[in-house]
């Protein structure tokens, strides 16, 4: 691993470079997926009272977020477009 001390890349070695530049490429993927753990794990903090089949993974302004369609009427409007908000958005209509 690297060291928590301030260096140069381009002061290393070639070897030492390739293996800092390794290092930095797996703690940058570590820190994405405690993002993505933490971002599954909120769906329990969240969404307690929902049905995990109603639930629907959405973005607003490009993060992440939990929605359920049923329950949250309001948080539609502000979701990033796509088909299946679009379809939400369209009014039911009922039979008789």
């Amino acid at each position: 691993m690297v060291k928590n001390t301030p260096f140069l890349i381009r002061n290393l070695t070639k070897e030492k470079r390739d293996n800092a530049r390794d290092d930095f490429a797996y703690l940058n993927k570590i820190i994405d997926l405690e993002k993505e753990l933490h971002f599954y794990q909120s769906l329990f903090t969240t969404h307690f009272n929902s049905a995990v089949f109603n639930l629907y993974i959405k973005t607003i302004n490009g993060e992440k977020v939990w929605v359920d369609p049923i329950m949250e009427h309001g948080k539609i409007r502000l979701l990033d477009k796509d088909e299946e908000v679009e379809e939400w958005l369209k009014p039911v209509k009922f039979e008789r």
